[in-house]
């Protein structure tokens, strides 16, 4: 039996949604109150798996009163109910479970329920294996997580523990959760957030649209057995990505590293430069750190090294940065040394290439 919380201003909205769960069954309302913060504080005792939340509460934003709710009862799915409410809703795609329309209509009330009861059994399959491997049932201690695999050299693309790339539901839910990983787990003021994410929409709006794009990161990690990845307080947020493995994060470490025993896996790893073709303004300056110490890195290996990992090296050096004269000279010196006619004529094909496009252009 699931258990609900019903929350709206109206008490006649309480009484038909509760007579429409008690009609469809299968769900106990554990709780139905006119004030969110009466809500908010009775919450964490009653342990909902769903909230029924008005967006239109007096006083208080319903999407602002779900970030609350989420903090108290983090394993429970958030039902936002409105009248309609555009703004609010332009992050929802029409199959998501976070949203319904007033006056609520027992079937798509019906196919909520049943949504959120499949994301329930496969968060359920997901953890069972694990369970298996540590030797455990399910009556045991909880399972210990897989982890996400990250890459966001290039583009931007999230594996999840069984290697299955990751649908987002909205452009914008992708980048929210690039944003908040970026941060390395730093706490980031809202405002800070809708700047970067919505710059050119009025402020109510982005607040609605934040909310709601939150939402659904929340919603497709928790779907993924990750419930309580981003957190709340003092209007900040941010990110517990220790259970995210990033291909910045191996790249930076093999630069720190600083030898040459896995440069093969150092060139593999930047597959284009951070974040680069997802336009995120707000990552340019990291991206150009990152790219300026990585050529800066292959630079000095060229220097330490000879033979087919310098060649290696001074071809990746010129794909990164083709305008630079000395890497030019110091690759075709290198490949006449070694007596590679063939890459010698390449190389040059290539340089009279980009000579004649500099001329076409200037």
């Amino acid at each position: 039996m699931l258990r609900a919380l019903l929350i709206d201003d109206e008490e006649i909205a309480l009484d038909v949604l509760e007579i429409l769960l008690q009609e469809i069954g299968g769900v106990e309302v554990a709780g139905k109150f006119r004030m969110v913060s009466e809500a908010v504080e009775q919450a964490e005792k009653l342990q909902p798996d769903l909230i029924f939340l008005d967006i239109e509460m007096p006083g208080t934003n319903g999407l602002v009163a779900g970030e609350l709710l989420g903090v108290r009862c983090p394993d429970a799915e958030i039902v936002f109910v409105t009248a309609y409410h555009q703004y609010a809703l332009e992050a929802f795609d029409k199959n998501a479970i976070g949203y319904l329309l007033k006056p609520v209509a027992k079937d798509r009330l019906r196919k909520t329920i049943e949504r959120y009861e499949s994301l329930r059994e496969r968060a359920a399959r997901r953890a069972a294996p694990a369970r298996a491997d540590a030797g455990e049932t399910p009556a045991d201690k909880p399972a210990s997580r897989q982890r996400l695999n990250l890459k966001a050299m290039g583009s931007l693309e999230l594996y999840d523990g069984e290697g299955r790339l990751v649908t987002w539901r909205t452009r914008k839910t992708k980048e929210l959760f690039a944003y908040l990983w970026s941060h390395g787990g730093e706490p980031v003021y809202r405002y800070h957030i809708l700047d970067h994410l919505w710059p050119e929409i009025d402020s109510e709006r982005a607040k609605a649209l934040f909310h709601t794009t939150l939402y659904n990161v929340r919603n497709m990690l928790r779907a993924g057995g990750f419930a309580d990845t981003v957190a709340f307080g003092d209007e900040r947020y941010w990110m517990h990505a220790d259970h995210v493995d990033s291909d910045v994060e191996r790249l930076n470490a093999l630069m720190r590293r600083g030898g040459v025993e896995e440069v093969d896996e150092l060139l593999a790893l930047y597959r284009g430069d951070y974040l680069e073709t997802e336009h995120y303004d707000w990552a340019d300056g990291r991206r150009i750190e990152l790219r300026t110490a990585y050529i800066r890195h292959l630079a000095r290996l060229a220097d330490e090294t000879d033979g087919p990992v310098r060649e290696r090296l001074l071809w990746k050096l010129l794909e990164l940065d083709p305008y630079r004269d000395n890497v030019y000279e110091r690759l075709l010196r290198h490949l006449r040394e070694s007596g590679d006619e063939s890459s010698v004529r390449k190389l040059e094909e290539w340089k009279r290439q980009l000579e004649g496009e500099l001329a076409e252009g200037g």
